[in-house]
């Protein structure tokens, strides 16, 4: 397989002109973190964005980053924290930029910060023709047009190849605290969302819940106070780690998204699951390939309006219909004429 390694947006715009002209199908390349994600895609070339990782604008005051999509997620962390500052995230840190967004890649801290794609405010991506594209602004008053950067935001490449951000940043928090509570984690954690105001993140297991706490000490020390008026504390973590769904020891790990009220319904009777409360996440770890467990959790989400695509290990996105598929099929036709980028990986098969 050929592996092309561009160093600028004009060499992207160039391999991906040619690639079209020839019929090459390209897979973008990061830092591989996130490759589980999408359906296995016949490729002939991989197009790695890695020597295009340099901080082209860093804006302190206005909270605000402008970075080539192949800079590595950690090396940017350390350039923002010595302004004080994160890309909310929580992506491995061998994670690139751009593959965070395609992969639409979001933080355990969801809960509190939101979705990966509230945090792109500009985007630049060379489309399936070659032809490079400007979506959003580092102004929201600027803002015109579509909102592509938001449609590239978890599109698995099958668009094009995203090559420079600008990202919202946050400050870093003063205190960080992770709480655990041993018990019925679905109804401890019930009770910690009705309790506590604004967690980062509450994340049930069948015998515990982990509230993850952060802001600046007097909030954090009122949290804390609420979180153990729910049940005694008997883990606190002073200097949590995060929470990465991709670390989860198991060969495949799901990750279905249902409405929060479902959660209850898709996990029962069921082992090895995580929950992320308030948000509608839960990841099922399997163990080895077994297809008869990730069917049937496939059925029981759509039962109840979700979607279960396998984040780690072989399964892909699954069979299942997906909503208004023409409009995909003609956004992807729009984008990708020559249908060369990442064939087949996205939903619908596109």
């Amino acid at each position: 397989m050929d592996l092309i390694h561009p160093h600028a947006k004009h060499d992207v715009a160039d391999a991906v002109r040619e690639a079209a002209a020839h019929g090459t199908r390209l897979l973008v390349v990061g830092g591989r973190t996130h490759m589980d994600r999408g359906n296995p895609s016949g490729v002939d070339a991989e197009l790695w964005t890695t020597m295009m990782d340099e901080v082209v604008a860093y804006q302190p005051a206005e909270m605000l980053a402008v970075v080539e999509a192949g800079m590595r997620v950690g090396d940017l962390q350390v350039v923002l924290g010595e302004g004080g500052q994160e890309w909310p995230v929580d992506a491995p840190h061998d994670a690139t930029v751009g593959g965070v967004i395609a992969a639409g890649a979001s933080s355990f801290r969801r809960l509190r910060l939101g979705h990966v794609r509230d945090t792109v405010v500009e985007l630049e991506l060379v489309r399936g023709d070659g032809l490079l594209v400007k979506s959003g602004a580092r102004t929201v008053k600027n803002v015109t047009g579509y909102d592509v950067h938001r449609l590239a935001t978890g599109s698995l490449g099958t668009l094009g190849v995203i090559v420079q951000v600008a990202l919202k940043l946050r400050p870093l928090p003063v205190v960080r605290r992770m709480l655990a509570i041993e018990g019925d984690g679905l109804e401890l954690g019930r009770r910690v969302l009705e309790t506590v105001p604004l967690p980062s993140a509450v994340i049930a297991e069948s015998g515990r819940v982990r509230v993850w706490l952060e802001g600046w000490a007097d909030e954090v020390e009122e949290q804390t106070a609420a979180v153990r008026t729910v049940g005694p504390a008997l883990t606190v973590d002073h200097h949590p780690a995060p929470f990465d769904p991709l670390a989860i020891d198991a060969p495949t790990v799901v990750e279905a998204a249902v409405a929060p009220s479902r959660i209850a319904g898709v996990v029962a009777g069921r082992d090895g699951w995580t929950a992320l409360l308030g948000v509608g996440l839960v990841w099922f770890a399997l163990n080895g390939n077994d297809p008869d467990a990730l069917d049937a959790i496939r059925a029981d989400v759509a039962e109840v309006g979700g979607i279960a695509p396998v984040i780690k290990g072989s399964g892909g996105l699954g069979a299942g219909a997906i909503p208004a598929v023409d409009v995909h099929r003609r956004l992807k036709e729009s984008f990708d004429p020559a249908g060369i980028m990442a064939p087949g990986r996205g939903w619908g098969g596109l």
